[in-house]
């Protein structure tokens, strides 16, 4: 169960955050929180954030949950801190393509919000209604990240609360306001234990003239991998994803690609993809599934990692997973392969992850798994070179450790 706190504690928590909640537990990573504070505005939660240090209490953050299996299991922490309510898109520039938004405001929400000004939301995270703080906390990305960019291109500023409670601005809403942009940076994919997002200036995309889907099945990943390659080098590529089941089903590939761009460009290079590899037209919406199974989870007790590549390592990093009996979803745009075990030996899928990152020249991470699977294991792997930046940020920003407390990268 999650860390105790004291009666008089929390009730100067509660009058502070101005909402309590109790509620069934919700686990992160099998601890159980059966309290939530959840601030209704930015100056609630730097009060909140400062009664928290100064009564040496330690939270999990959260907005709709979206993002809580990721990351190591929580140390000593005791409630969990819902921006939920810092919601809402508050300016929107359909001149300039820039918009301002709540950390706990839904994708979909904005979406919507830029659907009849002709503008794209270029963020494609995965999980059901995922907030914007969840995404950018985690740098979460979806297979449209190929055409998009990293969540990193699309941030241009942050407002971020630290644990002390203080509020900070880094970036701004144009590109050329480069105060405090490489902070932007360092917040984006640090699972919130440097601070706490409470909102986002965010760049947008034009809505594409044209956007088509097609698919190719075929049988093994030596024919498959050379398809997904040149889907990625076209330059009308948005999404490309290589799918192949765990090897006891068999081996036959499917390669959905997505293309948006100029009308004349999307014809064009759908024409040349399917001369090439014989590929067909698809569902309109044949990303999203993809996306979706991205972030699935493999039943009950299976896990699923991300493993980072070289491109040109792709194929042997995929060979290299589907050994060990992992289904594996490619992504080589972003040359990324998601590995999901299930009915494997969690120590042999991390020692078949870790090995496949070493044929790719790249890092593996644990996105989900079982709590026992997690246990005296860091889902980021061995602590790098980088640990040390790492431990200075965290000590510069959290000294207490009153933010998701060792959740991050070398139990941070």
């Amino acid at each position: 169960m999650a860390a105790r706190v004291a009666p008089d504690t929390l009730r100067s928590l509660a009058d502070v955050a101005g909402d309590l909640m109790e509620h069934e537990p919700r686990l992160v990573d099998g601890i159980g929180f059966e309290r939530s504070l959840r601030p209704a505005d930015a100056d609630s939660l730097a009060r909140t954030l400062a009664a928290l240090s100064a009564a040496d209490v330690s939270v999990v953050v959260t907005g709709n949950g979206s993002r809580l299996s990721l990351g190591n299991p929580p140390r000593d922490a005791a409630l969990l801190l819902d921006v939920s309510k810092l919601a809402g898109v508050d300016d929107f520039d359909p001149g300039e393509g820039v918009c301002h938004v709540g950390a706990g405001t839904s994708l979909g929400l904005i979406r919507d919000e830029l659907a009849t000004e002709g503008w794209e939301l270029p963020l494609d995270a995965t999980g059901a209604q995922p907030t914007l703080g969840g995404v950018v906390a985690a740098a979460a990305a979806g297979p449209r990240a190929l055409g998009y960019g990293a969540p990193r291109d699309v941030v241009l500023g942050l407002g971020v609360v630290l644990a002390s409670g203080v509020r900070t601005r880094c970036g701004g809403r144009v590109v050329k306001n480069v105060t405090g942009y490489d902070l932007c940076k360092v917040y984006t994919g640090s699972l919130g234990s440097l601070g706490v997002i409470e909102s986002a200036w965010l760049r947008l995309r034009p809505r594409p003239q044209a956007v088509r889907s097609l698919e190719l099945v075929g049988e093994g990943i030596v024919e498959g991998v050379p398809a997904a390659l040149a889907a990625a080098r076209s330059p009308a590529s948005r999404a490309v994803a290589l799918e192949l089941a765990a090897p006891r089903s068999g081996e036959a590939f499917r390669l959905v690609v997505e293309f948006a761009g100029d009308a004349s460009v999307v014809d064009r290079e759908a024409e040349r993809l399917g001369n090439e590899f014989g590929a067909g037209d698809a569902p309109a919406k044949a990303i999203d599934a993809v996306r979706v199974a991205q972030g699935s989870r493999p039943g009950p007790s299976g896990l699923r990692f991300r493993v980072s590549t070289l491109a040109s390592h792709l194929g042997a990093v995929a060979m290299c997973l589907r050994a060990a009996g992992a289904g594996i979803q490619a992504q080589p745009g972003r040359s990324v392969v998601y590995a999901f075990f299930d009915g494997v030996d969690p120590a042999a899928a991390f020692e078949a992850a870790a090995e496949a990152a070493r044929v790719g020249e790249g890092a593996a991470l644990l996105e989900h798994g079982p709590p026992t699977a997690k246990r005296d294991r860091d889902v980021f792997g061995p602590p790098g070179s980088e640990f040390a930046i790492a431990l200075a940020l965290k000590q510069r920003f959290d000294p207490q450790g009153i933010l998701n407390p060792g959740r991050f990268a070398g139990r941070l």
